[in-house]
């Protein structure tokens, strides 16, 4: 894997950078992209403005302020392109590309996100820096010609107190009619089998769109959730018979698969609009962005269930809540103690196929190793480490390293499972929560179970 040297962002003449013009390429029209030739713009103090070339011409002390950082610009079909703003117009953007050329761009065919920025960006007078978490890493040359954005985590970030919901919100009728609608936002494609009104659409949008930004705000490596390869489906059904014809595991209102789409059921048996209180789609995306890790089920599946019992505050979720709201919500034979959880030497000796097993409606089989997955996960997150998910990251990076091993000895901290058993039951006893353990199986058995599976 060879990676391009760095191009320089050492600040330019304006009357320069507009005025370099050169023909299309093959593939820019698939972008959006053509080059400009005789009118831009900039944006200066406030709102744009349109100049001709030969007016700039004469412009030629003014520079581009600050150190101007290259951003990964992602169309509504995720296309993206590496490349510095510096022009902005009614309904286009001028792009630097990194050889040096300038392409114009619509501004409609824009990711939310990347909308956002270009409307902070001229706010600023042009000088807000990139805020794109793909920048610091832009896509390299692969042998093969195609690009990619390598994400690397920081491990050292934060844990997050609140993650809020997208603060620009781009959802876009592709099309409407009463037997097909098709809406798309930027990380999702809503099919509906007729029109929905636009609260009803936008609040499905902000759902979905809210629990990925929560995932992407998360130091965990979740690639899928900061820079999607695709968009993820979401199937909406007004009749409940199409709804359980749906393919996918229930939960609630919902069907999904973990890798594909997402079914809902928005209307009652009368074809009245349910409260979308009932559609909550955190456990579905998260599964399907957790899997991006391609770690062992059990903390897919508690991740998963993790995100769906955050609370929420005016459409913010709250991280630092979590262990007190799931202390109060277990049920109460896990709480006591009375059903006994699966041993730590178990669940870590598990198979590393991603399921759903315990997908939000456990059955009674299931329900043990539901709340373990759950419950070690938030102990893993919050109770121990202070709150920083310190072990559960040094875990993590030991994994993405493909040191299986060493991850394995991370959570175990040098003690046997029994220990550390007995440290996480401390933890939750603080919270009310008497946690007890199966005795775990024997070796012999447990080999014969993976095998098994």
């Amino acid at each position: 894997m060879s990676t391009p040297p760095e191009e320089s962002h050492d600040a330019e003449p304006l009357h320069v950078l507009l005025a370099e013009r050169v023909p299309a390429e093959q593939g820019w029209t698939e972008k959006g992209l053509r080059p400009r030739d005789n009118v831009v713009a900039c944006a200066d103090k406030g709102s744009p403005m349109t100049v001709p070339v030969k007016i700039l011409s004469v412009l030629t002390g003014l520079s581009l302020a600050g150190s101007v950082q290259a951003r990964i610009w992602t169309n509504d079909r995720g296309a993206t392109v590496v490349a510095v703003l510096v022009a902005v117009r009614d309904a286009e953007v001028d792009l630097k590309l990194q050889d040096g050329r300038i392409v114009a761009v619509p501004k409609n065919v824009f990711s939310g996100a990347d909308q956002a920025y270009i409307l902070e960006w001229v706010k600023s007078g042009g000088t807000l820096p990139d805020t794109d978490v793909g920048a610091e890493n832009p896509p390299a040359q692969g042998a093969s010609g195609g690009r990619y954005v390598p994400l690397e985590p920081n491990w050292d970030a934060p844990w997050p107190e609140r993650a809020a919901a997208p603060g620009y919100l781009l959802v876009k009728a592709v099309q409407e009619t009463d037997e097909l609608s098709v809406y798309e936002t930027d990380h999702f494609v809503i099919e509906s089998p007729g029109k929905l009104p636009e609260t009803e659409r936008m609040a499905l949008a902000r759902r979905f769109e809210t629990i990925l930004s929560a995932l992407a705000a998360v130091p965990m490596n979740l690639a899928v959730a900061r820079r999607p390869s695709r968009k993820y489906l979401v199937r909406v059904c007004f009749q409940e018979e199409d709804f359980n014809k749906a393919p996918g595991l229930r939960n609630g209102r919902l069907k999904f698969s973990p890798t594909s789409f997402t079914a809902l059921l928005l209307r009652d048996k009368k074809g009245k609009p349910l409260k979308l209180d009932a559609v909550d789609p955190r456990f579905a995306v998260t599964h399907w962005v957790a899997q991006s890790m391609d770690l062992e089920h059990w903390l897919v599946d508690g991740f998963s269930a993790y995100m769906a019992f955050l609370p929420m505050e005016k459409e913010a979720m709250v991280f630092r809540k979590l262990p007190g709201r799931l202390a109060a919500m277990l049920p109460r034979a896990v709480r006591t103690g009375r059903e006994p959880l699966p041993a730590l030497a178990d669940l870590l000796a598990r198979d590393s196929v991603h399921s759903a097993a315990g997908h939000g409606l456990p059955s009674k089989g299931d329900a043990s190793r539901y709340w373990a997955d759950l419950l070690w996960t938030v102990y893993w997150c919050h109770l121990e480490g202070d709150g920083k998910a310190e072990r559960l990251r040094r875990y993590l990076e030991a994994w993405d390293a493909e040191d299986v091993n060493g991850a394995h000895a991370v959570l175990l901290d040098g003690k046997a499972p029994e220990e550390v058993e007995r440290e996480m039951a401390a933890a939750w006893k603080k919270l009310g929560v008497k946690l007890k353990f199966s005795p775990s199986a024997p070796p012999a058995a447990n080999g014969k179970k993976t095998a098994e599976k």
